[in-house]
């Protein structure tokens, strides 16, 4: 790298010339560029070699006299006589352009669009000046000597507010690639000038309070990275939605990074545990396999430098980026953020021909503030029961990827480009001009109203003037980190992107509701719904001793509910990963080249002679339908056995990951038979019970020679979690343990998987805390063997299981009896007291994971605190209201031990904190 700017070129500032002190010299993308180059490539991280001409030079540009031919330059632009006038009356390209932005309506969207066109109009028509051309023609001379003559560059706008803590102005300058020879680097560079003027970028500056003639622009000419023949993607050193930092959010996709960045395509994501890494640990805790249809590449064609095309199908199935690869982008992300203090957002870009990873741009994320801090949580909340009906009545119209965590509702405004917007604005503004009243124009008839939602094909940064007044953003392409997305959370916004078919289903003016509360999966349904919105202070909440812990049902929640001020998860449950990401029964995808042999061939395998009967009455066509099936839902993945693994692995680490160094209590599977039939290939492995409810479920299955392949499974993808990933904060729970001697045989399987409570197994792992469900009234009448025989760290109360065998009722069934039970009942709460004085008696931890404080978060919690209970864990939703009934009950029961009063009873009237704070 040079040393120093080339002689006879002063507006040339190489990258290692420059650093963070610089930004008004040389803007944020190149005081960012240049200050890793300096201080983190000896750190490790990559930086590709280039040059800015400083923010002089741009200034230069604007001194540069006001072209003669300025009628010519805007004969096909919408410029009214008046305003022509105005401008050519002054003698600068400054004073023009200052001319022209007098008097211009901010808030005009449409007067706008027209006043920015012929600001770059008469930018891109103005020449060089001498000193510019020459200082770009060295740089670009030096460039060639370091990387061969005709090198290929990139020519990217670096503004002084670019890339700032106070806002991320995502995609609003332009960048060019695949630019090669000198010429080329000056038309570039024009271009760049001009795209300071872009609507979107003056729009979003007057957003922000700034003054765009006020922000001089830099421009960068770096040296590509040959992504075309390889990946590339972004890096965002926390979670960029719920802001989680304990995790690296990482996304790759084939090609130039254009289209990720843009969100044109739908990249691999990966996410990487910063403890991990910082231990030297694979650290990739979770992964999801995006479409990548498109990528954008060198171009063929004359006159073009770069072109989208198709990534051909069996190139979509694989994963871009290895994970090797992700953990050394993830430990440059983490240098990165180590030397600035504060999380960023970072992009990168692989080389195809060197096979190298480089870092190309690197900025302050701007949503979640420097320090994390949150004086406020927000959560949004719509009634689970009413999803469930509205998803039952098939009023889910649409799934995406989830931008933020809101939900908003509104009318449906569809377009299909920006173009589309400004001609209609442009008959509307007509129509307005002519005397017409806005609130007498039919809303079919106008272009957008505050409140509306958003709905086009590809959300772009063009759309910023309108997207600030949307109270929902629906995209049929695009990923979670684009620039549009980046934007859209600046807003505050929700958005659903990677909607497919969202321009064909949704129809203009109808009513939809969009939830991104729900985790990665964003849904849209048909209509207006009700939906609640909880703002606590965590300040206000009052201290207590009862640990408070979440059951957490799907892995792609945990990163948001990770935020409540809990003590860790007291139930994750393994079936919610089964039944979601999996699909697939076990045993079907253990035996699945057997199973793939019957149906070519007719040829029955011994492992499967059990299930003779039931795959001749399935026959072999089906099991070809049902081998399909598996293929299909098995990308990337030639070993059918190592997806079941990683599947699982994949949703148990991310919870972890999400919650460390908090405690995560994972069940061990509980699927009954029944629940197990309804996954894929179940039919074959799974008998047909009459009451699956109290027969082959829980410890009995992983002691059972035909399901104890199923378990060994299990057992290797949370040995993988605790011992591979190093995520020591992992338990494990048994449920459904009928008998101290059926939990000794459990205890013995695990220790041979190396996750026994009671030391080294035959794998070398330490030992993990075992906890016991306790469900059935025999893991309390002899809580004290389970406790001897499990060697027992904790257990926790099934409340609706130990409603059902306390009382021999069917839980699916309770509403139809005339009498009805809960965990409110008499004889479970006896049994409830029973078991918290047995198991605290013997100094293990007893808590509560059941559904009851969460019915209940009024009443079950306070009766709780009155018997001792050392946890009580309850659905996100429930949790401010069940801990302020705890914080309430705790003060009642101090007050009584002071007075030395009876115990205090069940507490009715419990006040719900989210309720008292709006």
């Amino acid at each position: 790298m040079p040393a120093a700017a080339p002689p006879g070129s002063p507006l040339v500032r190489w990258f290692g010339d420059v650093g963070s002190g610089d930004v008004q010299e040389v803007g944020g993308k190149t005081a960012s560029l240049g200050e890793m180059a300096r201080a983190l490539v000896p750190k490790g991280v990559r930086i590709p070699n280039g040059f800015a001409t400083p923010t002089d030079a741009f200034r230069l540009f604007l001194q540069a006299p006001l072209p003669r031919k300025l009628p010519e330059l805007w004969a096909d632009l919408d410029a009214h006589e008046a305003l022509l006038d105005r401008v050519a009356a002054t003698a600068t390209v400054v004073a023009g352009l200052k001319a022209l932005f007098r008097g211009a309506p901010p808030e005009d969207q449409l007067e706008m669009y027209h006043r920015t066109a012929l600001a770059r109009a008469l930018l891109l028509g103005t020449p060089l000046p001498p000193e510019v051309a020459v200082a770009l023609e060295s740089g670009y001379a030096t460039l060639e000597e370091e990387y061969g003559e005709n090198v290929d560059v990139a020519v990217r706008s670096s503004s002084v507010r670019e890339d700032s803590e106070m806002a991320s102005f995502a995609g609003q300058y332009e960048s060019y690639l695949n630019i090669q020879g000198a010429e080329a680097v000056k038309t570039a560079w024009k271009m760049c000038a001009a795209s300071a003027f872009t609507e979107r970028a003056v729009s979003y500056q007057l957003s922000k309070g700034l003054d765009p003639l006020d922000s001089p622009l830099a421009v960068i000419v770096m040296k590509m990275v040959r992504s075309d023949l390889a990946t590339s993607g972004v890096l965002f050193t926390l979670d960029p939605d719920s802001g989680n930092r304990n995790v690296v959010h990482l996304t790759s996709s084939y090609g130039l990074g254009e289209l990720v960045v843009q969100g044109s395509v739908s990249p691999d994501t990966y996410l990487l545990w910063k403890e991990g890494l910082r231990r030297g640990l694979p650290a990739v805790v979770h992964r999801t396999l995006g479409a990548k249809d498109q990528k954008l590449v060198y171009s063929m064609q004359g006159g073009t430098a770069t072109e989208s095309v198709d990534v051909q199908a069996a190139w979509r199935r694989e994963w871009s980026l290895s994970e090797e690869e992700a953990v050394e982008l993830a430990r440059m992300g983490m240098a990165i953020e180590e030397h600035y203090g504060r999380p960023m957002d970072i992009e990168w870009a692989k080389d195809g021909v060197t096979e190298k990873l480089f870092i190309v741009q690197a900025r302050p994320e701007t949503v979640h503030g420097p320090n994390g801090d949150m004086p406020v949580m927000v959560t949004y909340r719509m009634d689970p029961a009413l999803a469930a009906r509205l998803e039952a009545e098939g009023k889910v119209l649409l799934t995406g990827h989830a931008v933020g965590t809101r939900i908003a509702s509104g009318r449906v405004r569809l377009y299909e480009d920006y173009e589309e917007v400004i001609l209609k604005k442009r008959a509307l503004r007509n129509r307005l001009k002519a005397g017409e009243p806005l609130d007498r124009i039919p809303p079919e008839e106008r272009v957008f109203d505050p409140g509306d939602v958003l709905v086009t094909e590809l959300t772009t940064p063009d759309w910023e003037p309108m997207m600030k007044d949307a109270s929902l953003i629906i995209t049929e392409k695009g990923g979670r980190t684009s620039h549009a997305a980046i934007v859209a959370r600046e807003f505050g916004i929700p958005a659903i992107v990677g909607c497919h078919d969202a321009t064909r289903v949704l129809q203009p003016l109808q009513k939809v509701t969009g939830s991104c509360a729900q985790g990665d999966v964003a849904q849209v349904f048909e209509g207006i719904h009700p939906f609640q919105v909880e703002k606590v202070a965590p300040g206000e909440l009052p201290p207590i001793e009862t640990l408070m812990k979440l059951n957490v049902g799907f892995p792609d929640r945990a990163l948001q509910d990770a935020l409540l001020p809990c003590d860790g998860v007291g139930l994750a449950r393994l079936e919610f990963i089964l039944t979601a990401q999996v699909g697939i029964h076990p045993l079907a995808l253990l035996y699945f080249d057997e199973l793939q042999e019957f149906a070519r061939t007719g040829a029955l395998a011994s492992i499967l002679e059990p299930y003779r009967d039931r795959l001749e009455r399935e026959g072999p066509e089906e099991i070809r339908s049902l081998v399909g099936a598996v293929e299909r839902r098995t990308p990337a993945h030639t070993d059918r056995r190592r997806f079941f693994v990683d599947q699982l692995r994949d949703g148990v680490a991310l919870i972890c990951a999400a919650f460390h160094p908090r405690p995560v209590l994972v069940r061990l599977s509980d699927l009954k038979s029944n629940e197990y039939r309804d996954l894929l290939g179940g039919k074959i492995f799974e008998p047909e019970e009459e009451n699956p409810m109290i027969a082959w479920r829980g410890a009995s299955r992983y002691t059972h020679p035909r399901f104890l392949p199923a378990f060994q499974m299990e057992c290797e993808a949370l040995r993988q979690v605790r011992r591979d990933l190093g995520l020591d904060n992992l338990q494990i729970m048994v449920p459904f343990c009928r008998t101290p001697q059926e939990g000794k045989e459990v205890v013995r399987l695990l220790a041979e998987e190396a996750l026994g409570p009671q030391g080294p197994g035959p794998h070398g792992d330490d030992g993990v805390p075992l906890f016991l469900m306790v469900e059935i009234p025999s893991n309390v009448l002899e809580g004290e063997a389970f406790i001897r025989d499990m060697a027992l760290a904790g257990a926790s109360i099934g409340s609706n299981d130990l409603v059902q065998t306390v009382y021999a009722v069917s839980r699916d069934d309770l509403e139809d009896y005339a009498y009805p039970v809960d965990a409110r009942s008499p004889g479970v709460q006896t049994m409830i007291r029973s078991a918290i004085d047995i198991f605290t008696g013997a100094g293990v931890e007893m808590g509560i994971c059941g559904q009851a404080p969460s019915d209940f978060p009024e009443e079950i919690p306070p009766f709780l605190v009155e018997c001792g209970i050392t946890s009580i864990s309850v659905t996100p939703d429930t949790f401010y209201r069940a801990r302020a009934a705890v914080a309430k009950a705790e003060v009642a029961k101090a007050g009584l031990a002071k007075t030395g009063g009876a115990k205090a009873g069940v507490a009715k009237d419990g006040v719900a904190m989210a309720e008292r704070r709006e």
